[in-house]
């Protein structure tokens, strides 16, 4: 019986977090020149419960002081400022002029995670 009542409650943890994620925003196409956007996903039920906010803008870098800061003008020439410590994952070619995807997360324990990375369209591969 404990057994039964455990997997129950694993599958509806399951349904809560899938159900959690499909509600978040997806990114602006690349379309766009800028865009920035926040979600939250909270998970109550079994376990314990937590909160995660995410925060993301597309645009070009203003100023970019590798491992220490970068500066995105985003949607509306607004100015996002995200510090780089070591929990930042910056990928490709980052440098003032380049447009940039940033995604900061943050959970209610604390944690932080940044990630850096080229935006734009992808180019085609030749037959």
């Amino acid at each position: 019986m404990k057994r039964i009542l455990a997997l129950a409650m694993a599958l509806g943890f399951g349904f809560v977090t899938a159900a959690a994620t499909a509600q978040e925003k997806q990114p602006a196409p690349a379309e766009k020149k800028t865009a920035a956007g926040e979600t939250t996903t909270k998970h109550k039920g079994p376990g314990p419960d937590t909160k995660t906010t995410t925060k993301w803008v597309v645009g070009t870098v203003k100023e970019y002081d590798a491992g220490k800061k970068i500066v995105v003008t985003g949607p509306k020439n607004k100015d996002y400022s995200f510090d780089l410590d070591q929990n930042a994952g910056v990928t490709g070619d980052i440098a003032a002029g380049t447009k940039v995807k940033v995604t900061y997360t943050k959970d209610d324990n604390g944690q932080k995670v940044t990630t850096v990375a080229p935006y734009g369209k992808k180019k085609k591969k030749a037959a």
